[in-house]
Order: structure tokens, then C-alpha cells, then sequence
């Protein structure tokens, strides 16, 4: 039955969308509406279903555990975006000089080009 219950709900939500384009001469917010209006059916259907509750109960689950986390304070969050932007410099820095070491290994030493 549940099976059948998602196969309405996604011939709704397809229906919603053909009748979007099928009546193009409609005005645009009432062709909105109706898409909205089936989205909303096909979802309160997929609801009913067993995938549905678990996909609900996940996502109030997933929702307290935001409420949990603790976000950092406008002085953290810039000290720390300030540290990523100076080891970014750094590491920069560091992989020009391997490059130009590399360089000067290839071209002066291995192949005896004079630059």
C-alpha cells in the first residue's frame, strides 16, 4: 500500500508540474500555485506512507541536533578565519620555493641551461 501511496504522490507532484506548462495561458501566479498546491498534496501523501514517517522522524531528529550545536562567537569566527588566511599565505609562500628550487635544479644543474 505504501508503494502505491509514493506512486500517487509522484503522479500528483508530475501532474502539478504538466498542468503548469498545459495551461500556459493562465496567469503566472495562479500556474505557481498550482505546482505549489501539488507539492504540498504529494508531500502530505509521501507523509502517510512508512518511508515518509522515517524520512520525518529523521529530519525532527536532525533539527534538535542543530539546536545542540554551539556556534562560535563573532571574535572566534574571525580569529579563526584570520589564522586559515595566514597558513594559506604561508603554505603559498612555501610552494613557490619548492617551485623556484625545482626550477633552478632542473634547468641549472640536471639540463645546464644558463637562465
Amino acid at each position: 500500500m505504501d508503494r502505491v501511496k509514493l506512486i500517487v504522490a509522484i503522479l500528483i507532484l508530475l501532474g502539478s508540474i504538466a498542468a503548469y506548462y498545459f495551461f500556459s495561458d493562465f496567469q503566472q501566479v495562479l500556474r505557481v500555485l498550482m505546482v505549489v498546491a501539488g507539492v504540498i498534496a504529494a508531500g502530505l501523501l509521501a507523509l502517510t506512507t512508512e518511508p515518509g514517517q522515517a524520512t520525518w522522524a529523521f529530519a525532527k531528529g536532525a533539527n534538535i541536533e542543530r539546536q545542540k550545536v554551539v556556534w562560535p562567537t563573532r571574535r572566534e569566527a574571525m580569529q579563526v578565519t584570520l589564522f586559515v588566511i595566514i597558513l594559506v599565505i604561508i603554505i603559498g609562500i612555501y610552494l613557490w620555493f619548492l617551485d623556484w628550487v625545482s626550477f633552478q635544479v632542473i634547468y641549472d644543474f640536471i639540463l645546464n641551461v644558463a637562465s
